[in-house]
Order: structure tokens, then C-alpha cells, then sequence
């Protein structure tokens, strides 16, 4: 869409006002909204559009790019291990920790690897695991407000912890 003020360069920025019920909304390219931005009292002067954005949206501008972190080590950065798909040394699990876990939890659904239980010992892990999980979903249950949900979930982990199982 082209700038709805000089028609010739990209729209990149949306404005939307609101006036007495009514919405009309401007798409302007960089240059003419800066414009617009000094002489209009939504914005405050000197600011420059896309430093309002990363401000109000923590949007970054691709005019200042920032530095990214990298391991002392090894020199990884954290998007070059998640493009190799695999981390440069052991240094960098301490400094990449939060966003490993984090990138570990959106890809596998948790932070805790749950692998195959030994038949001898089966029985008793997985009750151990069902326990773990229950008392986990309560704490959620009861966050959430959901009262009844966490009443079975308690009565189930009774059950549990007793040995009754079922």
C-alpha cells in the first residue's frame, strides 16, 4: 500500500484516531509520518518513529541494529545455536540458560526430558510421574480458578499418595 500522503513510497506506519465514534485511519510511509509527528500532539517532538515504536511495542529498528550477547567462550551468539541446532560449548548453557529453556519448552512442551521407564520399576515411576503431573495441574488448576477441576485433581492425588491407585 503506498502512503496515503505523498502516494509514492511504501506505507509502513499505521495511525488510527478516534473522534467522537468515528475511526479514520492514515497509512503513511517513514518520512511522512515523522512529519506528521511534529506537527500532530499525539506525538511528542523530537521522536523519531521507529525509536517510538521499539519503545511502546519493543520493536527494534533496523536503522540502530543492537548487539547480540554472546557466549566468553566460544563466541556463539543465541541465534546462531538456534540455526545450528546445537550450542558451541559448555559455557554457553550458562549464558544462554533462560532462552535455551525457554526454546526447549516451546519446541518439546516442557523443560524436563521424560524418557522410557525400566519394566522392573515401572509401576512405581510412573505412579511417581502421575503425582508429579497431578500436583503440578493443581497448582494451575487453583490459579486458574477452576475449583471443581482441582477438587478431583486433590482427590486423585489422595488416592495416589495412599496407594489405592484407582
Amino acid at each position: 500500500m503506498l502512503c496515503q500522503n505523498c502516494h509514492e513510497r511504501e506505507a509502513n506506519v499505521h495511525i488510527a484516531k478516534t473522534v467522537n465514534g468515528q475511526t479514520q485511519n492514515l497509512y503513511l510511509c517513514e518520512q511522512c509520518a515523522k512529519k506528521v509527528q511534529e506537527a500532530n500532539f499525539m506525538f511528542q517532538p523530537g521522536l523519531i518513529v521507529p525509536d517510538f515504536l521499539q519503545a511502546l511495542f519493543g520493536f527494534s529498528s533496523e536503522s540502530a541494529p543492537q548487539q547480540e550477547q554472546a557466549c566468553p567462550r566460544c563466541g556463539m551468539t543465541f541465534s546462531q545455536i538456534t540455526r545450528a541446532g546445537k550450542l558451541g560449548c559448555s559455557v554457553c548453557y550458562e549464558t544462554f540458560g533462560p532462552q535455551i529453556e525457554s526454546l526447549v519448552r516451546r519446541i518439546h512442551g516442557g523443560g524436563q526430558h521424560v524418557g522410557k521407564i525400566p519394566g522392573r520399576k515401572g509401576a512405581v515411576l510412573k505412579g511417581k510421574v502421575e503425582l508429579k503431573r497431578l500436583k503440578d495441574d493443581l497448582q494451575v488448576l487453583i490459579r486458574e480458578e477452576k475449583f471443581e477441576e482441582a477438587a478431583i485433581a486433590r482427590d486423585r492425588i489422595r488416592q495416589l499418595e495412599q496407594g489405592t491407585g484407582g
